[in-house]
């Protein structure tokens, strides 16, 4: 299983549609809007490392997202 915490930034006044967004992805098991250096916060499972990579590709390619950090859970 990987596990990982994805946090997003987005053009002003467009995190909530952003947000929604990231809901409807496969693989985010949950998704909240934040205040701080990040507009959303995710949590994305997958079975495979490559599953993984795939769902946070697919929130970088979100429309109006405009930067991400992923941070991979090591344990």
């Amino acid at each position: 299983m990987a596990l990982a915490f994805v946090m997003v930034n987005t053009v002003p006044d467009k995190s909530e549609l952003v947000l929604e967004r990231i809901g409807e992805i496969e693989g985010v098991e949950e998704a909240y809007r934040v205040f701080g250096v990040y507009d959303i916060v995710a949590v994305v499972k997958a079975e495979t490392i490559e599953e993984l990579k795939k769902t946070v590709t697919h929130i970088r390619r979100l429309e109006n997202a405009l930067t991400s950090l992923t941070l991979p859970v090591v344990s």
